[in-house]
């Protein structure tokens, strides 16, 4: 290799509990009524403030490192006790009011209480725990986080369908905690088009009649055009389908249905393709309901700057994309070195990917499907490339993380 660069982040594995509905197993006890009083000492991973109570653990929902607070036990084990914050004595510095009506309710947000700037310290005080704790790694030098908009920077979510037995209609999000829909008219986080669309949604199927085919929608957004997908255990009534037609032709939206079995059916194609823009001059990178994405366009355009900063591309240089999904970084890539590889485990990404580069008029990229879990060391793309090497890797695993391929 010419240089060698290496950059990467692992998020490590969770070090507290994870959150329960189940009640009344023999590891726990009943919870006393009486709220107690408590000082936070830290953040859990998953956000919830940390304290020690007779001993134990104790996981404090809506509290926050430095307040005083009082706390509604709710569930007791053997080893941590979990709760709920009742009333705030003594506030935190970082503490701000959440800017949305359903937080404390819904369970999408975790942290809307504690303010951006904190948000990033916390979540980069997380990252170097867990660097140490399980890899026993210390970086040499930090970069500066990435920011961006807090609020609607959202640009896909999945949202649940349900109908009670007097026919109300409830489209919404998870309630914290627990497996019901919170009824919810907009989320703050989407981007303000989704919302519309969830606006539009909503009032075609209240008042339809029996609509429980229908579980949940998945929302994507584009630059220019937004895709809604129904999952649908069976074929939406004709009136019905005419209405959900009629309504994302207003808003410039594909409308989807997916079934049991796993097709999908699209039923208007009045709508443009969705995609993208990245890079500069611009890259136009067209998607596919369902398939992944970064949910900040913003952020993903500083990480696709920061990337070719760290990396410095040359023109002489080849390069490899590892999980290149779409081409994301894999395509800015392959616009500064002689030569890119993008790889991933999904064929329909790759059929993507290739698509892409073509549609902006790449020509030195190559994508491959091969399953990045296992060794990749005998398989015909690793071969092939090992004649003549690498000299700039980029990795952008899923959660389960990158070590087979590492």
């Amino acid at each position: 290799m010419s240089r060698q660069r290496i950059r990467f982040a692992n998020a490590g594995r969770s070090s507290g509990p994870k959150r329960s509905n189940q009640r009344g197993s023999a590891a726990e006890t009943r919870p006393p009524q009486t709220p107690v009083e408590v000082e936070i000492e830290s953040l859990s991973l998953e956000g919830r403030g940390v304290a020690r109570r007779e001993g134990k653990t104790l996981f404090v929902s809506g509290a926050l490192p430095g307040e005083r607070v009082l706390v509604q036990l709710e569930q007791q084990h053997k080893r941590y006790d979990e709760g709920r914050c009742e009333q705030v004595l003594e506030p935190a510095a970082e503490r701000q009011t959440p800017f949305c009506p359903h937080f404390g309710r819904c369970g999408g947000c975790e942290l809307q209480h504690l303010n951006a700037a904190a948000q990033i310290q916390y979540k980069q005080e997380q990252l170097l725990d867990q660097l140490q704790r399980f890899a026993a790694i210390t970086p040499q030098t930090l970069e500066p986080a990435l920011t961006g908009p807090t609020q609607g920077y959202r640009r896909s979510a999945r949202v649940g369908i349900n109908q009670r037995a007097d026919g109300q209609l409830l489209l919404g999000f998870r309630r914290r905690a627990s497996n019901k829909l919170l009824d919810i008219d907009s989320c703050p986080v989407l981007e303000p088009r989704i919302n519309r669309l969830l606006a539009e949604l909503r009032a075609v199927l209240e008042g339809r009649g029996d609509i429980k085919a229908l579980t949940h929608a998945d929302i994507s957004a584009g630059d220019d055009c937004l895709a809604l997908t129904l999952r649908a255990t069976r074929r939406p009534a004709p009136e019905l389908r005419a209405a959900l037609v009629a309504c994302c032709d207003r808003l410039q939206a594909q409308l989807w249905f997916e079934y049991n079995d796993g097709t999908l059916e699209q039923v208007n194609t009045a709508a443009s393709a969705l995609s993208y823009a990245i890079d500069t001059p611009a890259l136009q990178l067209q998607f596919a309901p369902g398939d992944f994405l970064q949910v900040n366009a913003e952020i993903n355009r500083q990480m696709i700057a920061r990337a070719l900063d760290w990396l410095a591309p040359q023109a002489d240089e080849r390069a490899l994309d590892l999980f290149c999904g779409l081409g994301n970084f894999t395509l800015p890539l392959a616009r500064r070195v002689q030569q890119a590889v993008g790889v991933e485990g999904a064929a329909e990404m790759v059929a993507r990917a290739s698509d892409n580069a073509a549609r902006n008029g790449i020509t030195n990229v190559s994508f491959y499907k091969s399953d990045l879990s296992v060794d990749i060391r005998q398989t015909p793309w690793y071969q092939l490339s090992r004649q003549q090497g690498f000299d700039l890797i980029l990795l952008d695993p899923p959660r389960a993380g990158a070590a087979e391929a590492i």
